[in-house]
């Protein structure tokens, strides 16, 4: 009985599931989002050299010397997206993603001194991804369900140099966590049965990282800032690998195994600039080396599975952003673009979380709600180009010729966040 059942799991390892559950589905550039607040979503995330608001430390943290007095930012994000794939070609059926809802926290809490010290803790989810297919659809083999998240919490400091220079540093300390399921395929003894499941559950250990920025005030018309993020690995070491749904289930006992992602490292530009003392028209430059993304390694506990690499191949992107907000008495109204590119190329794409280029609309508003307390809120909708693929490099159950077909999907989010300040 060991040996057949070391023999069917040696079948279900031709797809390290983990690989195909990276690419971004709403997301920007693989798995990022890039919003943390209602006003960033509001300008299409351009904030980089944004003043004003504490969620931006996620940006440039030397954002922060600019501030005033405490601030608390508390946030939550709701995402909707629409995923559709058309296929397997020649096919052109088309199969729709069961309706998901995502909903990223934000909370930031921030003090700044009169002299321009400041400190700033955020609590966010700047990376999530999360699909379902129906269990019996053409890709079933490849994706059924996929959730990938990584929860952080940033302690950051600022210091002023000069009324108009400051510079900053975050620590970044990220908590992974990955589920994916998908169906595999079952033969006893010659004769076929249905299908089984596989379901890849794992939590990662702490992982590293810094943030570095600065920020410059050139007179009352321009302010620019920068900031670099380094990459992060995230590593699940102990993660649990069960079968279930089919006679053989007894020959497939529970598994473990361990693997890695890469965070890119990430350059950011940004300006702001201030025609009238009410408007403020800002844009991001964003470049993420998603090239540190060639493959995923994934590793058995069972001595007698072989180790699994799968070439991923992604690519250096360029993202940007732009956004516009007038400040009146006791409102605000704001707008964005923004210019998203995929770094995933069409040969490992999958449908476990397909990712495409893409640009997003954005509108925001805030509201002085009371003396410190401000309300703000913002809708997005990002449209991602269909992205038809034929020279699909996944094989899988009867399409020896690769996964190809055609993938078209949007993402609609709206946002709400509550500032209040202590003056």
């Amino acid at each position: 009985m060991t040996n057949k059942g070391s023999n069917l799991g040696r079948k279900v390892l031709l797809l390290l599931i983990l690989s195909g559950s990276v690419p971004g589905l709403g997301l920007a550039g693989g798995f990022q989002l890039v919003d943390q607040s209602a006003r960033a979503m509001g300008m299409g995330g351009a904030v980089g050299a944004l003043t004003g608001d504490p969620t931006a430390m996620h940006a440039n943290p030397a954002l922060l010397s600019f501030l005033d007095g405490p601030i608390f930012s508390l946030g939550a994000t709701v995402m909707v997206p629409d995923e559709r794939f058309y296929g397997v070609s020649p096919s052109i059926a088309e199969t729709k993603m069961q309706a998901q809802v995502l909903f990223p926290p934000s909370i930031c809490l921030s003090y700044t001194t009169p002299g321009g010290f400041g400190a700033g803790l955020s609590v966010t989810v700047p990376y999530e991804i999360q699909t379902e297919w129906d269990p019996d659809w053409v890709g079933s083999r490849l994706a059924v369900k996929s959730d990938l998240r990584v929860a952080m919490v940033i302690p950051s400091i600022s210091m002023k140099f000069s009324d108009d220079f400051s510079a900053g540093i975050g620590i970044n300390l990220g908590l992974p966590r990955i589920l994916y399921e998908q169906r595999f395929p079952v033969t006893l003894q010659g004769v076929s049965t249905p299908d089984g499941d596989v379901t890849y559950d794992g939590s990662g250990n702490v992982c590293y990282g810094v943030t570095l920025g600065i920020f410059y005030r050139a007179g009352d018309l321009l302010s620019l800032g920068a900031s670099y993020r380094s990459h992060m690995n995230l590593a699940i070491d102990d993660g649990r690998v069960r079968y279930r749904g089919t006679d053989s289930v007894a020959l497939l006992p529970e598994g473990r195994f361990s693997t890695s992602l890469v965070l890119p490292n990430q350059f950011l530009a940004g300006a702001v600039i201030h025609p009238f003392s009410w408007l403020n028209l800002s844009g991001d430059i964003e470049y993420s080396l998603w090239s540190e993304f060639s493959s995923v390694k994934i590793r058995y506990a069972d001595p007698t599975l072989p180790d699994v690499i799968m070439n991923q191949d992604w690519s250096n992107i360029v993202n940007a952003r732009f956004g516009l907000e007038a400040a009146f008495s006791d409102f605000s109204i704001r707008a964005g673009i923004r210019f998203e590119q995929s770094p995933v190329p069409d040969a490992t794409l999958s449908p476990g979380l397909p990712d495409a280029t893409g640009t997003g609309y954005s509108i925001g508003f805030g509201y002085k709600a009371g003396e410190g307390l401000i309300l703000d809120f913002a809708y997005s909708l990002m449209q991602y180009n269909d992205r038809r693929v034929t020279n699909s490099s996944i094989m899988v159950g009867p399409y020896a010729g690769g996964f190809n077909g055609l993938y078209s999907s949007q993402t609609a989010s709206v946002a709400i966040n509550v500032t209040y300040s202590w003056k």
